[in-house]
């Protein structure tokens, strides 16, 4: 037997590699939250970084001409169902509306898409509930598999999908609205931001742990001594991207001085603002989105769904916005000036937290890039393209292209009308998202029945890379 050779042996800085170092790192009260990130930087190092989905469903519809470039018109104006032919242009050559103005700065990494059908999730109604994300009419309620869930098990990690939202009524805790894993078996929207923390990181742990683990505002307090013997651990190349992740917890944590620090005799009387714990519509939903920011960074999972409405027949007053008339009344408003005063203020907020989360996902290096270039942001609405959605339409826009297994740089994808040559559906879009994701499935939910003469099957091919 050859004798080993003891030099070549040691463990010295030439031969200890990333993966080895990673290898050897053991983890105490940090296992729950840095044993998904360890093994993000794990898949990083093996050249397999994983695919990344955030859906964010706004309520009430996300009226066509508010999403629509400008200098690209149609037949009686903003009408895509006018459309007879696909059309494939550039954004580059054109500017945003000023409802989603906010995402300009990734126009060169994101697809405006029109022109899809999704008339099986219901025409009609205060929305689709199960039906937006599910390929299946929304009075069935929870009746299968909603995109977000099918995407989350064709990857393992600790949570398949994230479900996070706000009501219109700050005490309710959570919802079954739009997200399921199969039939009868919603999956809840959690719309407290504090519980949601407890509820996503507190999941995957248990006895005692989970009794520290759930003590509000307390989870850097529970991990602070791991996370520094980790990041001494980590090669020096990694320790960048954990204070990065680490960030988004400290912003958590953080909660904003409180106004008695301000100088006038007022400052006793004016409670501190928190927006973890905040009774502001637009506080809540910004905490809610840092959350999905940090489920994503973190590991836990690799889908996020962000419920905007609460459920079907919830509204919301955006006071914060100047907007004092709420989401029914203004649906009810077509073609009154009023609805366009109202709605657009509400819509510029929405793009700029989905413009948000793109920084936020950008601003975390990943392997060549950075996270976003291995997610996708997908903002919707959970009722098609108006209050009482027909659902003829379903626009959407895109963000990312999954590590480039889309197609989705500076693009405006317009689909042909209903009912004619060359018409696609929502479903057909999902399906694009599985075939991306590894599953090859020929069809996804309900097809429609009116569409007699149109291929419903297979992928949305003009995305696919």
């Amino acid at each position: 037997m050859t004798p080993s050779n003891p030099i070549r042996n040691l463990v010295t800085p030439a031969n200890l590699d990333r993966r080895a170092a990673l290898k050897g790192i053991t983890l105490g009260a940090g296992a729950v939250v840095l044993q998904p990130f360890l093994n993000l930087l794990a898949a990083e190092t093996a050249g397999k970084s994983p695919a990344r989905v955030i859906f964010v469903l706004e309520s009430n519809g996300l009226y066509q001409h508010h999403i629509q470039p400008k200098g690209i018109a149609y037949k009686g104006g903003y009408r895509s169902s006018d459309c007879a032919r696909l059309l494939d242009l550039p954004l580059a050559d054109y500017d945003l509306p000023e409802p989603i103005s906010a995402l300009a700065p990734f126009k060169d990494r994101m697809t405006v898409l029109q022109g899809l059908s999704h008339k099986t999730a219901g025409g009609g109604d205060h929305g689709k509930g199960f039906g937006a994300l599910g390929c299946f009419h929304w009075r069935k309620g929870a009746a299968g598999q909603t995109i977000d869930h099918a995407l989350g098990m064709t990857q393992a990690n600790t949570i398949p999908v994230v479900g996070l939202g706000i009501h219109p009524k700050a005490s309710i805790p959570s919802v079954n609205s739009v997200s399921a894993s199969g039939p009868n078996s919603p999956i809840p929207i959690l719309c407290q931001p504090d519980l949601a923390i407890q509820s996503v990181f507190g999941s995957a742990t248990g006895g005692n742990a989970m009794k520290a683990f759930n003590a509000r505002n307390k989870l850097l307090d529970w991990i602070r001594s791991d996370v520094r013997r980790v990041r001494n651990e980590l090669p020096q190349m990694e320790r960048s991207k954990l204070d990065i992740y680490l960030n988004a917890f400290e912003q958590m944590r953080t909660r904003q001085d409180k106004v008695a620090s301000m100088r006038e005799h007022l400052k006793e009387r004016v409670p501190a603002l928190d927006k973890f714990n905040s009774q502001l519509t637009t506080e809540r939903f910004e905490a809610q989105c840092a959350v999905a920011a940090a489920t994503i960074t973190s590991g836990i999972t690799n889908v996020v769904t962000i419920d905007g409405a609460g459920g079907v027949g919830s509204y919301h007053t955006w006071k914060e916005l100047g907007v004092t008339t709420d989401g029914h009344k203004i649906g009810h408003m077509a073609g009154q000036p009023a609805q366009e005063e109202f709605s657009v203020p509400i819509r510029k907020f929405h793009a700029e937290r989905v413009a948000d989360l793109a920084r936020r996902l950008d601003g975390m290096p990943e392997g060549n890039g950075t996270m976003l270039d291995n997610s996708l942001i997908v903002y919707m609405s959970d009722s098609g393209e108006d209050h009482h959605g027909s659902c003829l339409q379903w626009p959407m826009v895109l963000i990312g292209n999954l590590g480039g297994r889309l197609k989705t740089a500076g693009r405006y994808l317009q689909y042909p009308k209903y009912n004619t040559s060359g018409h696609r559906t929502v479903s057909n879009f999902y399906l694009a998202l599985l075939h991306a994701m590894g599953d090859r499935r020929a069809t996804f939910g309900d097809p429609d029945p009116e569409l007699k003469d149109i291929d419903q099957s297979g992928p949305l091919a003009e995305i696919l890379a």
